[in-house]
């Protein structure tokens, strides 16, 4: 019984993570059940007494050529974690955090990245960050893990610079943003905007159907879209409003914006109080007057609500 509850928790993880990574972020398809061998099998055992171990399993494999640097393999290592408990829990996410960084290293030294690199052409480099999905469906839908470790001491010895946690709070910012303009709108008017990292691609591509990886890291979206023959450009961000960040956005926005070709710009802000906000963006917007039209603003919640109205 035990076991077929492990195993419907895992399906379950998976299906959530090929949800998250094609129909929310884009991409083509996730190279799911992959078992890699263990180069490091008494180092890389997870608990005492256990045996040297063989093998990781990665979740999922994800990878594209990237719009932000020249000639390079993104590759994302997923590991993902429903947890049915309430609340996250610092034991469980050490050994998750030490599980995903032990596999990411053995990956950058198997067989399989060379054969998964093999898929693209005229690359000179590939970039891979390791991926922790970890997640509940029975806990608060917002609910961050940085509540629950904020006192974990991240080992040494782990390669943590190269992994992205990504838990509750993150998902239900995507499915409230992107999931929902692509419902709205049609997934072939929503695309995600490239900003000019100055190691971009030559040929640029400004705009496209795949969020790079290292936007994972990131509290704020960029979505363009196209409705009714215009074009929206629309910030998210995960957040209460800000007025710092705000100027931020606006920033963003003018660079995007040169050729004055956008017809609206919706700047979204978690929760957003029209009442106790609406002095400091106009006070905002005044100051950017000269640079950019405040008639084709709006500045509003993530879903509409007598707060925003």
């Amino acid at each position: 019984m035990a076991g077929e509850i492990s195993k419907a928790i895992g399906e379950r993880g998976e299906d959530v993570a090929k949800k998250i990574f094609t129909e929310i972020l884009g991409y083509d398809k996730i190279q799911t059940g992959t078992n890699i061998g263990c180069f490091k099998g008494k180092e890389h055992k997870i608990g005492k007494g256990k045996e040297d171990r063989k093998s990781h399993g990665a979740d999922g494999l994800i990878g594209d050529i990237s719009e932000l640097s020249n000639r390079t393999l993104d590759i994302g290592y997923i590991s993902v974690k429903k947890t049915e408990k309430v609340g996250y829990k610092k034991s469980e996410f050490s050994k998750h955090i030490r599980d995903l960084a032990y596999g990411l290293e053995c990956f950058k030294k198997s067989k399989i990245f060379s054969e998964f690199k093999r898929n693209y052409s005229n690359i000179k480099d590939a970039q891979t960050i390791g991926i922790l999905i970890y997640f509940s469906d029975l806990d608060d839908l917002y609910e961050s893990v940085n509540e629950y470790v904020k006192d974990y001491n991240i080992p040494f010895e782990l390669d943590f610079e190269n992994i992205i946690v990504i838990d509750n709070r993150k998902i239900s910012f995507w499915i409230d943003s992107i999931l929902f303009d692509k419902t709205k709108f049609g997934n072939e008017n929503v695309s995600f905007v490239y900003h000019n990292s100055g190691l971009n691609p030559a040929t640029q591509h400004y705009y496209g159907t795949k969020m790079p990886l290292y936007y994972l890291y990131s509290d704020i979206i960029v979505l363009r879209i196209t409705y009714n023959n215009e074009i929206i450009l629309k910030f998210y961000y995960e957040e209460e409003f800000s007025a710092d960040i705000l100027r931020g956005m606006i920033d963003l926005a003018i660079e995007y914006d040169k050729l004055d070709s956008i017809n609206e710009v919706i700047f979204s802000f978690k929760d957003y109080v029209k009442s106790q906000n609406e002095a400091k963006v106009q006070e905002v917007l005044l100051q950017y007057q000269p640079y950019f039209n405040p008639n084709k603003v709006d500045v509003t919640g993530h879903f509409p609500t007598l707060k925003n109205l």
